[in-house]
């Protein structure tokens, strides 16, 4: 086969990538045709796009392995912050490498994602270009009635986080070193960059409790500023009660970390001890959603003076 075969690689690679979940997805057609085909269920269709670029999303020599699982996990992460059911994916790369083993290291991410993730490849793309850019969409089941947006935060709200922030940022550090011989938490660090959890689990269980959603893919100010701008609405949070490693000021502005954001009413608020039980996981609340528009944040009782911003993909 030649490297140039662009036909070929997507039969010898990509074609049946997942293609063990099909049955559930309510894909007829997958792919090989011009476009995929899939039969909808009797609830309402999430559909996102996320891209990453080499240099700005991921290094520009990553191992192409978790360069395709990591866009995978970015962009169903997406999925997750709406309450929706991953259904499927679709994938567009564009490379400047024709060497099939870059290609086939990269197709193995993909099925590592499709196996743990259980769900299927509809269709994608394939280009040779100057830089390294994936394109991937995600397709999600929800109703809309239970479809977790950013503009449902209400005043009094308490605000939670899902996990530790400021773990991927370290990972990336640790990648970029090139260091050997990793500790077991540098590893757990790494892990945390390249394979990213995405929390399709606990946004089922928030689509009946919380008021609104966003990962945390920008940092936490910014992507809580968004909830917080589209609800028309302020927050007040406590660094003191952050879960973070590392400087507080990264877990608050760095992102990469995908653990979900949202807030919850005093009415459901019960229902966390229920959510984290069942799911095994700690959620962690932060603060409060106010009525005034700012965010206020609080450390040992005294305000700070942070600018609201998050990670800029055009600087």
């Amino acid at each position: 086969m030649k490297e140039s075969d662009e036909f070929l690689i997507l039969e010898k690679y990509f074609k049946n990538l997942g293609n063990q979940f099909l049955d559930s997805s309510g894909i007829l057609v997958g792919p090989g045709d011009d476009a995929g085909l899939f039969k909808a269920s009797k609830e309402d269709l999430i559909f996102s796009t996320d891209v990453s670029h080499s240099d700005i999303h991921f290094p520009k020599n990553l191992d192409p392995e978790f360069i395709a699982y990591r866009a995978c996990s970015v962009a169903a992460s997406d999925i997750a912050a709406c309450g929706g059911a991953l259904k499927w994916l679709s994938i567009s790369l564009v490379t400047p490498s024709r060497e099939l083993s870059w290609l086939a290291k990269f197709a193995k991410g993909i099925r590592l994602f499709t196996k743990d993730y259980k769900v299927p490849i509809i269709g994608g793309d394939l280009s040779k270009g100057k830089e390294c850019s994936v394109s991937v969409g995600v397709c999600g089941e929800v109703k809309t009635k239970y479809f977790l947006s950013r503009s449902g935060a209400k005043e009094g709200d308490s605000i939670y986080v899902s996990g530790i922030l400021g773990l991927s940022k370290f990972g990336l550090e640790i990648i970029k070193s090139k260091k050997k011989n990793l500790s077991s938490k540098e590893k757990r660090y790494q892990k945390k960059y390249l394979k990213p959890k995405v929390n399709l689990s606990l946004g089922l269980e928030l689509r009946k409790t919380a008021n609104s959603c966003i990962d945390i893919s920008d940092g936490l100010i910014g992507d809580l500023g968004h909830i917080c701008e589209q609800s028309k609405v302020g927050a007040d949070i406590d660094i003191d009660l952050i879960p973070y490693e590392g400087s507080y000021k990264n877990a608050l502005t760095w992102g990469d970390d995908y653990e979900l954001c949202f807030t919850v009413p005093q009415s459901k608020i019960k229902k966390i001890s229920n959510i984290e039980d069942k799911l095994k996981m700690k959620l962690y609340k932060i603060g409060e959603i106010k009525k005034n528009k700012n965010i206020r944040i609080k450390k040992r009782d005294v305000y700070l003076n942070m600018a609201n911003k998050s990670y800029n993909h055009f600087r």
